[in-house]
Parts: C-alpha cells; structure tokens; sequence
C-alpha cells in the first residue's frame, strides 16, 4: 500500500507544479521534443518501488496528434536505461495515447503500444550444446514488448514555446527471454517534459 501511495504523491506533485504557473490558450503543435528521466525495474506493477530508483535512465521522443488537439496522439520514445543486476537496455516503442483533460490545464494519459527491447546480459552466459556448456558472453537480447502506461501532467500552452510537465508510469511485457520463462515483466518511472517550439 505504502507504494501505492509513492506513485500517487509523485503524479499529483506534477499536477501541482503546473497550476500554479496560471491558465494559458489552446496552441497545440506536433513534433514537439519530449525528454525523460527514466526508473528501471524488473517487477510487477506497484511491486518493490525502491528498486525503480537504483536504476536510472534517458529518454527523448516525439509525438503527433491524431486530430489536430492534444486529446489523440501517437508517440515514438528511445531510451537508454542502467540496470546492474538485470542488464542495461535501450529500448524503442510507439503508444498510442488517449489523454483527457482534468480543468483547464491539467491532463491524465492513458497509453498502449508495441516496441522491441535489447537487454545487455548483466554476466557472462552460456548455452547447452548436447553435453558441453558453451560460453555466449555478455551477448545483448532482443525482446519484443508491449508497454501499458498512465500519467498525469499540465498543459502549459501560449502563442510561443511552451513546456509540458509529466509523470508516467509504464507496465511492460517482454516476450523470448529464455526457453523456461518466456515473458517477463518490467516497470518504468518516468518524469519529463514536452517541448512545443514555437511555429515559424
């Protein structure tokens, strides 16, 4: 429970940075540049939290929006994250993203897509051939995920540059990890920002 409530503090702190910097007008624009601060974890959804912050990560990405407002768009991140224990990853997905507005700055997203994960090992492996173990290294794997998110943030919006505050958090799916376990799960924190740069 006492996790639980982490995630809620850590999202409704975003949401009260960003009312208080005032109302602005509707301006949305595609492209804009988002950045990421990333938490890594191999867990289940709300299950050991702690871990998620001994593992950090970068994230940049993009988006456009399906209807010209901010309501419906699809995303595209890259990310790097640290993981000494499970392997460091770099990650590339795409989620398509329903976000409603909650007043008149704030928003809440909720997000589902598809990607591909390639995860270092964090150690040297090795593989059976017929009686003989044969040494792989720290080969890196690629997985096929599917990542699940929800956010909260503010919608800073003004007839120049405007940034847009967020916190996220994402359950992902992995698939092929090895021949007994083949899907795996994984939790990611992320703080950021979208950056809307003013048209030309």
């Amino acid at each position: 429970m006492k996790n639980k409530h982490i995630i809620i503090g850590l999202l409704c702190c975003v949401l009260c940075a960003g009312y208080s910097q005032g109302d602005s007008t509707q301006s949305y624009r595609n492209f804009p540049l988002i950045i990421t601060l990333q938490f890594h974890s191999f867990s289940m959804p709300f299950k050991n939290i702690k871990s998620n912050f001994s593992n950090i990560g970068i994230g940049i990405g993009t988006e456009v929006s399906y209807n010209k407002k901010s309501s419906g768009v699809q995303q595209l991140h890259l990310l790097w994250y640290r993981n000494k224990n499970m392997g460091n990853g770099l990650m590339v997905y795409s989620q398509a993203v329903w976000r409603p507005a909650i007043g008149s700055n704030g928003y809440t997203e909720l997000k589902l897509g598809a990607g591909y994960l390639l995860s270092k090992r964090p150690s040297e492996s090795y593989i059976q051939n017929n009686s003989e173990w044969i040494s792989v290294g720290k080969k890196a794997k690629g997985m096929f995920i599917i990542p699940i998110g929800l956010s909260v943030g503010y919608e800073n919006e003004n007839e120049e540059t405007y940034v847009s505050p967020f916190a996220s958090y994402q359950f992902l799916v992995a698939s092929s990890y090895n021949k007994s376990i083949p899907v795996v799960p994984y939790t990611l924190i992320q703080l950021g920002s979208r950056i809307h740069f003013e048209d030309q």
